[in-house]
């Protein structure tokens, strides 16, 4: 865990002036109600999907809410906006009666949390259904629509956005215009599978936010693989802080109950109460799966804080970094590309099938193997640049164990291509292997191959499947429009690059960085 403390600005609220209409009153004094007693302290708005798989998890997740004490539920609102999968994936996941199936299947339902109730009474109170039957909810006018009333009719001097259902990280062939047919091929943020699998991208996402009426302290995607810098710099002037994680996210539990409650306290200090979440969040998996003191049962759960105040000036680091790098790899000697294209080879990457790789081992790796270009100054200033922006971040015991911690995610692969890896099980070796691949290039080309291995288990060869494709989209239209890059300007390694990254996951992998010999465990 990473932890600075902050000076938090003051929310004013509009004092409420009480009015009298007998004119002999009307030199008296007015005595406002205290501030306490007029607006809530938060309010805490829930946005979430069925996700076509996991209906019975997410509503126990929501239900947890009301697990809060009493006491945090006086001064936090709670409100939710929550859409069902399609009546077939409620039939399947059998956690309703046919009738309720067909009632509930792809409808919204709205509702604030009453303590006097219990979860089934209000969520499954027909009464909630709210809006047209399969509404798209990921349209950015569905999220702007329920965040504007929300804070319309619960307002509160702060609040808090939990966005939830599947999550897939980023790549370009996820950020595809909202027009095109194919955009519902992959799944970025939240997939609507009523709606052909439409989801959030990060354009779309920040697109809602900015047409909210309000500017939230903290935005929760609670989805998988969403801590990634694309997503971290397209919100980061939108929200005080965002909370992600790395690696996918169980189903299962959360700790919601312990939202309201941290953020209830009196005079709370909110980056305390979201470390103290966040490392409730993670224990909560662990206690679930049996592995709070398992060294072996892999569990690749985490979570961070990001304080989005700090994003600017990483920003800045990486630009210079990517202004180095590029220079290097083109003018520099063969000796210095080989030490950048070892850093790539041996990336590592947050989950199987993705290009998604850890930005900050990556980043540290080449400026270690490049002590000529960067220097100690250099490495000191991103060191620092990165650490300042994590408030709070917590890992499964496994994964501390282990040393498989993660911290922001980025796009990683060549020539301005990436691949997504397909795996299967060998019953031989007991293990995964890779066995196919698209390759999506720059251009909108996309290519599949099967991958054979060769004499040596770290590489394989590729054989072309079938016709060249188009992924919908190009690398300038899609990549190259995020705040992210027209920032830091990743796209031109991705373009200038000429070596794959690694395609496994940590666990995959046989070998070791070198290292420098001073400590850098914490960059």
């Amino acid at each position: 865990m990473k932890k600075l403390s902050m000076t938090l600005a003051t929310v004013c609220c509009c004092i409420m002036l009480l009015t009298s209409c007998n004119i002999d009153n009307a030199d008296l004094p007015v005595t406002p109600t205290p501030e306490s007693e007029q607006t809530a302290a938060y309010t805490i708005l829930y946005y979430g999907h069925g996700g076509g798989n996991r209906e019975n998890f997410y509503l126990q997740k929501i239900s947890d809410f009301y697990n809060a004490s009493p006491e945090a539920l006086k001064r936090v609102n709670v409100v939710a906006q929550y859409k069902f999968s399609t009546t077939d994936n409620l039939v399947k996941q059998q956690y309703f009666g046919a009738d309720s199936c067909q009632l509930y299947g792809s409808k919204t339902i709205r509702w604030a949390l009453d303590p006097a109730k219990t979860f089934k009474e209000q969520a499954f109170d027909p009464a909630s259904i709210y809006g047209a039957d399969n509404a798209d909810h990921t349209s950015p006018d569905s999220l702007a629509n329920f965040i504007n009333w929300a804070v319309k009719a619960y307002p509160a001097k702060k609040y808090m956005l939990i966005v939830h259902d599947h999550g897939g990280g980023y790549t370009p062939d996820g950020e595809l215009p909202e027009a095109k047919p194919a955009a519902a091929a992959r799944r970025s943020l939240v997939g609507d599978d009523g709606n052909s699998g439409h989801h959030f991208t990060a354009k779309s996402f920040r697109r809602a936010l900015t047409q909210a009426n309000v500017r939230f302290e903290t935005v929760f995607m609670d989805a998988c693989l969403m801590n990634n810098l694309e997503y971290q710099f397209e919100l980061y002037d939108l929200c005080d802080y965002v909370i992600a994680p790395t690696y996918s996210k169980p189903s299962i539990d959360g700790a919601y109950r312990m939202i309201p409650q941290v953020l209830g306290q009196p005079m709370v200090d909110v980056e305390k109460a979201l470390d103290e979440y966040c490392k409730a969040c993670v224990n909560s998996w662990d206690i679930a799966f049996g592995t709070e003191t398992d060294d072996s049962t892999p569990n690749y759960t985490d979570m961070t804080v990001t304080r989005t105040a700090n994003i600017p000036q990483l920003g800045k680091m990486l630009r210079e970094f990517i202004d180095r790098l590029c220079d290097t790899y083109t003018n520099g000697t063969d000796a210095q590309r080989a030490a950048i294209d070892y850093c790539t080879a041996s990336a590592t990457k947050v989950q199987l099938n993705q290009a998604n790789y850890d930005a900050v081992k990556y980043v540290r790796s080449i400026i270690t193997a490049l002590p000529e270009v960067y220097g100690d100054d250099f490495y000191n200033q991103m060191k620092e640049a990165f650490n300042n922006c994590i408030l709070a971040q917590y890992f499964s015991h496994y994964l501390t164990v282990h040393e498989y911690m993660v911290d922001y995610s980025v796009l990683l692969g060549a020539e301005g291509a990436y691949a997504m890896i397909f795996w299967r099980d060998n019953t031989e070796t007991e293990s995964q292997e890779p066995y196919a691949a698209y390759i999506f290039a720059d251009n909108g080309d996309l290519n599949a191959f099967k991958l054979v291995q060769t004499d040596n288990p770290e590489y394989y060869s590729t054989e072309p499947i079938g016709e060249t494709l188009n992924w919908g989209s190009t690398l300038a239209d899609t990549y190259e429009q995020l705040t992210f890059d027209r920032v830091v300007g990743w796209s031109r390694w991705l373009r200038l690059n000429r070596q794959w990254p690694n395609m496994f996951c940590p666990n995959g992998l046989n070998f070791e960085l070198p290292m420098p010999q001073k400590e850098i465990q914490d960059f």
